[in-house]
């Protein structure tokens, strides 16, 4: 019986260890994952994120946008023209930073676009939804849909369940560990611009990084 009390007594000695272990790892954890979040200094391009041009492409455009920013709007107008031009050269990532707290149609928007993408037009979605700034809403979204041809079904119920909503949190949440506080926000290689760029200063910082090279 003294055996069995010892036996008992360790055991419960061991399982307390093991849970105290596993509690300081997650605090540990924790710590590790804020001080990472907030320690970038530029943002990164994975699978997740839009991306119109190639890999190899010398330049790379991050664009953190809002699709009621009138700016973000004007500045659409000059990536296409650009990426027309330098069709080799240049490669632009959208990153979603809906202002909810003045447009309110931001987020929802953004939440179509990424729904487009599951049907793999984003671009196509993302550029109408620019040129209709003015009159985003439901009904929009699901004009666009349908003058694309997407499934409606699909796009619908994507729509309902938000089910892209992680995608867009994912690109705001980038935003805000890098301090970003206003659309339009470029990173040009690395370097960030705020607000609205005119297309000949774009033109000619891609000049400079492609002579560089």
């Amino acid at each position: 019986m003294r055996y069995f009390w010892h036996f008992l007594t360790t055991a419960s000695l061991i399982v307390v260890f093991i849970i105290l272990f596993f509690s300081s790892s997650l605090s540990v954890k924790d710590k590790i994952f804020f001080t990472d979040d907030t320690g970038i200094t530029e943002p990164t391009v994975t699978i997740a994120d839009p991306v119109l041009g190639s890999p190899s492409a010398p330049v790379t455009i991050v664009n953190f946008g809002d699709y009621q920013c009138q700016g973000c709007a004007e500045l659409e107008n000059s990536l296409i023209a650009l990426r027309s031009e330098y069709a080799e050269a240049v490669r632009i990532v959208w990153k979603d930073m809906p202002n909810t707290s003045q447009h309110v149609q931001a987020l929802s928007a953004a939440v179509a676009a990424q729904c487009a993408g599951e049907q793999d037009k984003f671009w196509e979605y993302h550029s109408l939804l620019m040129a209709n700034q003015d009159v985003l809403g439901p009904e929009l979204y699901t004009e666009i849909a349908t003058e694309l041809e997407l499934k409606d079904r699909p796009f619908t119920r994507c729509l309902e369940d938000q089910s892209t909503l992680p995608l867009v949190q994912r690109g705001f949440d980038e935003g805000l560990a890098l301090g970003i506080t206003a659309t339009p926000t470029l990173y040009i290689n690395g370097e960030r611009y705020t607000g609205v760029m005119s297309i000949r200063d774009i033109r000619q910082l891609i000049d400079n990084l492609i002579t560089q090279l």
